[in-house]
């Protein structure tokens, strides 16, 4: 490697952004007992405390060993929830995407509000063809007039007379009708 070149280093932090956000030490630089603790433990740990001393009349008969399943329980329910895992996650990210799931709409948001899909309904259309005669210039600024309802056909219509075969192997050399016309006749005056 010369002077000029400089090594580069590549850091990878994605092992640490997988780990989750723990409490585990004490502010006096302790280890909290069992810790550390994630969010999901620590707020188990409050809310089945919680519950148990609002409960207390109903199963505190056992003297001094109240004491103990007040403290027992809540942190054997946040040892459980250390290894219980839903999809690769905890199950308190496990509940909340569900409840987000169960509560988005069918058709999905659009900007933050519920999408709503409009009701089918009946698409018309009206296509017009005109179709201009090479013979005749179309005109300028003439207003559309509608075009006349061909006559009906019937069985006894009379057939148009024959064209004599010079007639309709002679072209109107004077003035070609279409630019394949033009390039035709000149292509015979050679």
């Amino acid at each position: 490697m010369s002077a000029s070149e400089e090594e580069l280093i590549g850091h990878s932090y994605t092992r640490a952004r997988k780990h989750p956000l723990v409490i585990g030490k004490l502010p006096g630089a302790g280890r909290l007992p069992g810790g550390p603790y994630t969010i999901t433990q620590v707020m188990t740990m409050v809310i089945s405390f919680g519950l148990l001393i609002m409960t207390r009349d109903l199963w505190a008969h056992f003297g001094a060993m109240n004491f103990i399943l007040m403290v027992l329980i809540p942190w054997g329910l946040a040892w459980v929830l250390r290894y219980a895992r839903l999809d690769g996650r905890d199950p308190a990210r496990a509940v909340r995407s569900l409840l987000i799931y169960s509560s988005t709409p069918a058709q999905g948001r659009l900007a933050g509000k519920p999408q709503r899909v409009a009701r089918p309904r009946l698409a018309t259309a009206t296509c017009t063809v005109r179709v201009r005669s090479a013979e005749r210039p179309a005109p300028a600024a003439a207003p559309a007039k509608p075009a006349p309802a061909p006559a009906a056909v019937t069985k006894r219509q009379a057939r148009p007379a024959p064209v004599p075969a010079a007639a309709a192997a002679a072209p109107d050399r004077a003035q070609p009708k279409t630019g394949l016309q033009a390039l035709l006749a000149s292509l015979d005056e050679q």
